[in-house]
């Protein structure tokens, strides 16, 4: 990612910061929790948040990823992690797993009401999916969103 900034003589200073992390998603196409088909159709502020989380994520080794962007379930979630941010007055919980080394792959799109996730069966459906791309990795793609 480039970063430029104006400097008293009015050159510019470009900072690069390397992305650490590649993004995939699992394909969901028309269901519940698409990560793609929420992403399509949500606001401009949905859009620019999740992509402003990907991006943090994408520049900071594993261990600093605090609870304030990435957070690791536990219980009912065992495996799965949730990227946190809010949109639109609503907690944004995109559900995933450590894929590979530096690879993050996104599995559900839920929200978060009341301390729990929106619908209920988020953390079992993405599990399943979890399962699902664990032995099969054709049924991810690469996360079409640029993070550079």
């Amino acid at each position: 990612m480039l970063f430029t900034r104006q400097e008293k003589n009015s050159k510019k200073a470009i900072f690069c910061l390397q992305i650490l992390w590649t993004f995939r998603y699992y394909d969901a196409e028309g269901r519940v929790g698409d990560i793609k088909g929420t992403y399509d159709s949500g606001s401009k502020q949905l859009r620019a948040r999740f992509k402003s989380r990907l991006v943090i994520l994408a520049q900071l080794p594993k261990d600093e990823w605090h609870s304030d962007y990435c957070k690791a379930l536990a219980g009912q979630g065992d495996g799965l992690f949730e990227i946190r941010f809010k949109a639109n007055g609503i907690m944004q919980r995109p559900l995933g797993f450590m894929s590979r080394p530096n690879e993050f792959t996104l599995l559900f799109w839920a929200i978060e009401k009341g301390g729990k996730f929106v619908p209920k069966s988020a953390c079992e459906t993405a599990l399943g999916w979890k399962s699902c791309a664990e032995t099969d990795r054709s049924v991810t793609n690469e996360l079409w969103i640029a993070l550079e």
